[in-house]
């Protein structure tokens, strides 16, 4: 569960802040656009992503409930829906454990009637919100759905602790539970039933010891097992188990994943996101592992905009709102390519402020820009093989991202 302790010790991580002193309402308001672009660029691109590569820069903003302490990582943001609606956790001055939702600017608090403590930990479109509780002079925690306004407890059969960490828009839970038997278990409660699931483990004497972060609106379920010593992120999409990175890689989650098939989560200490994760899959036999670009901050939720949440900026012990600043795509070449010249060149780029001009490096040197957020023209490129080629956006505030791929140009 996200809320054990082998989970409370997170690394804290270097962070380049585009503009420290805007706040999560400020940042908000331009999310509504930022989605109206991210619509308008996934259907100039639709059907590319499986052959592009793709960049993001944030700008990030801190959440902090009201009056509670801002430091020892006193507010923590855990999910995000696509209406821009946040939901977190934080302790109050007495240290006790609330809920609580974000939306507009305004929080308010969630709190499981008579519980000790609360945890709101995912959130669906219609506001169902889903986390845990603890009874007082209790050790174990319950789940809890509150739907409506009206709460209900979810507990797995026989359980002796559960938490719902997870719930989309038709319903569908997921969630963590520990029993009798030695281990924990992950659990889908779908149309009424429950269903555990534990991730594949990489040695014969290794416990269960799967833990579940989300389901999104598509029914991919994300999480992380502990197996060869180490946590291992994976998704699942219908019973298919996709795993992050190799067997024995350092520590890795997944916690989050959109409606683009995009997931989030931390690697050896570090946030990254990948973009289109089933895109280039092909066959169990061809998979590949994704490429994963490293954020500032490590997320626990993104939705279909791609702005993230998470539970602690560095340093500041407060929750974290991340949204685009400068988002590219790169649709030809495609990174391993050997192409002939004139090479066709397309790529589109959108963010917080206009593009101002889109360019093309290759092993270091310029060759080709173009002003706006768009690319789509032949070049003629130097001749060689396994060259370093980038597509750089620039936006009016002087805001860059890349794509760097590998191609051999004849």
């Amino acid at each position: 569960m996200r809320f054990n302790s082998r989970q409370g010790h997170r690394p804290e991580f270097l962070l380049h802040l585009l503009s420290p002193n805007v706040s999560g309402a400020q940042l908000l308001m331009t999310i509504r656009s930022i989605a109206i672009i991210a619509a308008l660029f996934a259907v100039l691109t639709a059907g590319a992503f499986a052959q592009s590569s793709m960049s993001i820069v944030y700008k990030y903003s801190t959440l902090n409930f009201p009056g509670a302490p801002t430091f020892n990582n006193s507010t923590s943001a855990n999910a995000i829906n696509n209406n821009n609606v946040v939901v977190g956790s934080y302790n109050d001055t007495a240290n006790h454990m609330h809920g609580y939702i974000y939306s507009r600017g305004t929080y308010t608090a969630v709190n499981y009637p008579g519980a000790a403590a609360t945890a709101a930990l995912g959130i669906n479109d219609n506001n169902d919100i889903v986390g845990l509780y603890l009874l007082p002079n209790a050790s174990a925690t319950h789940g809890f759905l509150r739907h409506n306004g009206v709460f209900t407890t979810i507990d797995f059969p026989n359980s002796t602790s559960t938490a719902a960490t997870g719930i989309n828009n038709a319903g569908s839970l997921v969630g963590s539970y520990f029993s009798n038997s030695p281990g924990e278990h992950g659990f889908l409660l779908k149309s009424g039933a429950f269903t555990t699931i534990d991730a594949p483990l990489l040695n014969p004497g290794d416990l269960p010891d799967t833990e579940l972060n989300g389901i999104n609106n598509q029914g991919w379920i994300t999480g992380q097992v502990f197996t060869g010593d180490f946590w291992r992120g994976f998704w699942i999409v219908g019973s298919d188990f996709d795993f992050l990175e190799p067997p024995f890689s350092l520590d890795n989650t997944v916690t989050s994943s959109n409606g683009h098939g995009d997931v989030v989560g931390e690697d050896a200490g570090l946030g990254f996101i990948s973009f289109s994760v089933e895109s280039s899959e092909g066959s169990e036999s061809t998979e590949r592992f994704p490429v994963r670009i490293r954020l500032n901050e490590c997320p626990s939720g993104i939705n279909f905009a791609r702005v993230i949440v998470g539970p602690c900026r560095q340093g500041s012990g407060q929750a974290f709102l991340g949204v685009p600043a400068l988002t590219l795509n790169v649709t030809s070449p495609v990174n391993h390519s050997t192409d002939t010249n004139p090479v066709h060149v397309a790529a589109n780029a959108s963010g917080l402020n206009p593009v101002s001009q889109m360019q093309v490096w290759v092993n270091g040197k310029e060759i080709f820009h173009v002003s706006g957020g768009t690319l789509n023209t032949n070049i003629t490129l130097p001749v060689g093989a396994n060259e370093r080629f980038v597509v750089q956006a620039v936006d009016s505030k002087g805001v860059t991202t890349k794509v760097v791929e590998t191609i051999t140009v004849h």
